[in-house]
């Protein structure tokens, strides 16, 4: 006798473990504040990264210029511009960083506690069942203490010399 309500609950739990192995399941074991507080910091650290390849770029395409007007750069003004250029940009980043990473959480949550209540679900479907066919010598119980009397050594033994 099957029970369709506990195949489709196991059906439900087992499809989303395997489409959210990498993403929500993941994202489950961070508290919002932690998962968005380390998404931002990796972000920032990309974006400066990123900033800085960028102006290393745009120093190596006009390198001749540069040159040309060493002489008559004024040092602290064009150190002042590169550093607001990377605060700003490093801000922006971390601004949608952190709206991105608010919102995917979230979103996820919402699929981790259907997830969660279906388990709830289906661990109370399986402490109410308790299977014993005695003519195969099969038991099946929900404890998985390991104190079943079928199981000791002698009845497994029995088991792998048929």
């Amino acid at each position: 006798m099957l029970d369709e309500e506990k195949i489709r609950l196991m059906t439900q739990v087992t499809m989303y473990e395997k489409n959210e192995e990498f993403g929500s399941l993941v994202l489950a074991r961070y508290y919002r504040e932690d998962y968005v507080r380390f998404g931002c910091i990796r972000t920032v650290l990309v974006a400066t990264v990123t900033y800085w390849l960028i102006v290393a770029t745009y120093v190596c395409y006009r390198f001749e210029e540069i040159l040309r007007e060493i002489n008559n750069m004024d040092y602290f003004s064009v150190i002042g511009k590169l550093m607001l250029g990377y605060v700003g940009f490093a801000g922006i980043m971390f601004i949608l960083a952190f709206l991105i990473y608010h919102i995917r959480y979230q979103s996820a949550k919402k699929g981790l506690i259907r997830y969660n209540r279906n388990l709830k679900k289906l661990i109370a479907m399986e402490e109410q069942t308790e299977y014993v066919l005695e003519d195969t010598q099969i038991h099946v119980s929900h404890s998985i203490g390991g104190d079943d009397p079928m199981l000791d050594e002698n009845t497994m033994s029995g088991r792998n010399g048929q």
